[in-house]
């Protein structure tokens, strides 16, 4: 919270780099504790998540000093207050079932249990003790691991002209104290690097005294949301739903925004010519229709009051708040695939056939 009026373009947190946690950060600390060549082999949100639970692993800091983060380490929310996909209880996730959320989750929880075995297995060979400690501390590495992806930020952002674009060779970093801040759709931000060596964050908006601080993640879905931060946005009009065609998938948004190249995928299944003709149309129009309307009808229906009381109330919303968005995308697309029946219904009256349809169709 602010504890006094803010001016637009104030500098509201920063960090110095030296409180960074990198990849390279946690490798070397790591390395001392388990000297291991595989260790190389692990990937940025392997090390770091490592990193982190070793700060618990070990109650005396000063046996290692590398482990400078046991402060931040202590503040950051313990397991019972974190809502990501992983956390859900079986029958929370089990509400999410007929959704590409569903499978998304389950598909991280495997991501993250070979992460994990990969992790337990090089520190077991390295040292023996160290392995019998980390591999009781499996849910503490999925806490750790939730960590990583809920707070942490491209290493693109310590350049010298910090951007939240990731590249392929951007990994994770944790900035200590900045990532304290929720978001806020659209609140305009800036990132600064100093030569001071730290990195700022400022706002563009005055704020009064006692009204929260906020960060902008930018424009995601709910999906990317609940799976990766544990929260979700009621109306989010970035919300999209991912469609697989064989080996392709496309993201489409409201309003079908991006169903142009679904359209064409369709089209070009069911058309033999050149030049689709009306008849192309109208065949592909009733597939992509029927491949939506199958969609809509595994969707999770409204919960009742029963379950509600089950599940906690966070992710009731999120449940809530997603499936309103997928529902609504697919309605988008239905409306879509109307269009384009008129277009085919122009198109033969061009040709000169009137087509006359049922009710029903």
């Amino acid at each position: 919270l602010a504890k006094e009026k803010l001016p637009a373009d104030s500098t509201i947190v920063s960090c110095p780099f030296d409180f960074v946690i990198t990849k390279a950060i946690a490798l070397k600390v790591l390395s001392r504790l388990f000297p291991s060549e595989n260790l190389s082999n692990w990937s940025a949100r392997q090390c770091i998540s490592s990193y982190l639970c070793f700060h618990q692993i070990i109650d005396d800091a000063s046996y290692i000093p590398e482990l400078a983060h046991g402060p931040y380490v202590n503040m950051l929310p313990s397991r019972g207050k974190l809502r990501t996909g992983l956390h859900f209880t079986p029958l929370e996730l089990e509400m999410f079932r007929g959704t590409n959320m569903h499978g998304a989750i389950t598909d991280r929880e495997t991501e993250w249990r070979r992460e994990w075995e990969e992790c337990r297995a090089v520190v077991s060979n390295a040292d023996t003790i160290w392995g019998d400690l980390f591999t009781c501390t499996r849910e503490l590495f999925l806490e750790s691991a939730t960590h990583v992806s809920s707070r942490a930020f491209p290493s693109s952002l310590l350049s010298r002209n910090p951007t939240l674009h990731s590249s392929p060779s951007t990994e994770p970093v944790l900035l200590p104290g900045v990532d304290a801040l929720n978001h806020a759709r659209a609140h305009p931000v800036s990132w600064v690097v100093t030569d001071a060596e730290k990195i700022s964050l400022v706002i563009h908006t005055s704020v009064s005294a006692g009204e929260e601080l906020f960060n902008n993640y930018g424009a995601k879905p709910n999906s990317e949301f609940i799976l990766g931060y544990g929260f979700s946005l009621p109306n989010n009009p970035d919300d999209t739903i991912v469609l697989k065609i064989g080996d392709k998938k496309w993201e489409v948004g409201r309003e079908a925004k991006g169903a142009d190249q679904v359209w064409d995928t369709f089209l070009s299944f069911v058309s033999q010519n050149p030049e689709p003709d009306y008849e192309d149309y109208l065949e592909a129009a009733a597939a992509l229709d029927d491949a939506v309307q199958q969609l809509i009808e595994r969707l999770p229906a409204d919960k009742g009051p029963s379950v509600r009381l089950e599940m906690r109330p966070e992710v009731m919303a999120m449940l809530h708040d997603y499936v309103e968005g997928q529902r609504d995308i697919l309605r988008s697309l239905i409306e879509f695939c109307e269009t384009k029946k008129q277009v085919a219904v122009e198109m033969a009256r061009t040709a000169g056939v009137d087509l006359v349809f049922d009710d029903d169709d």
